[in-house]
């Protein structure tokens, strides 16, 4: 009977898991993080993000960065086919925009820009754009309310609430 010893044991662990992280494929890594769109795609989304939050007072959807955030989720968390129906729909916006109001996105008013939204959410594009639409809203909505700009000056969240002052004197 042969016994190992603590040590060798540990050791031979040790080149185990070693050699596990060694032969990782480093290809997942390469991929890239957030969904691959087109520039008129990217400034499309970006505009549309900014209609649904515009900018005020206060930082809208697009400043504060959650078009990174919902072009991460898209691609984490949704089927490549619903990214594709996404990315087709997006690349479509225009040129529904350009027929029911005859002229450019980039011209548009923050009114037109909303009544156009309103006829994406009311179904006036087909079920695809209107889904579109939902998930649009509903990922910027998300990623709007979980910044760090809106919890902390908006929802007053601490990250650890309560705090310990050892300065304090205790009252008998």
């Amino acid at each position: 009977m042969n016994f190992t010893t603590r040590r060798d044991w540990i050791k031979g662990m040790a080149l185990a898991t070693l050699g596990s992280v060694v032969s990782y494929p480093l290809s997942a890594q390469n991929s890239g993080n957030t969904l691959a769109l087109s520039a008129i795609d990217e400034a499309s989304l970006n505009l549309w993000m900014g209609a649904i939050i515009p900018e005020s007072k206060i930082p809208g959807a697009v400043s504060l960065g959650v078009p990174a955030f919902v072009k991460t989720m898209l691609k984490d968390c949704y089927e490549p086919a619903a990214q594709s129906t996404f990315q087709k729909v997006l690349g479509q916006i225009p040129a529904w925009f350009q027929t029911e109001n005859g002229h450019a996105i980039a011209d548009a008013t923050a009114a037109e820009k909303e009544q156009f939204l309103f006829l994406l959410e009311k179904g006036h594009f087909g079920a695809e754009a209107q889904k579109a639409m939902a998930t649009l809203k509903g990922l910027t909505i998300q990623g709007y309310t979980t910044t760090e700009y809106v919890l902390v000056n908006h929802l007053n969240y601490q990250m650890a609430p309560g705090f310990w002052n050892p300065c304090v004197p205790v009252k008998k």
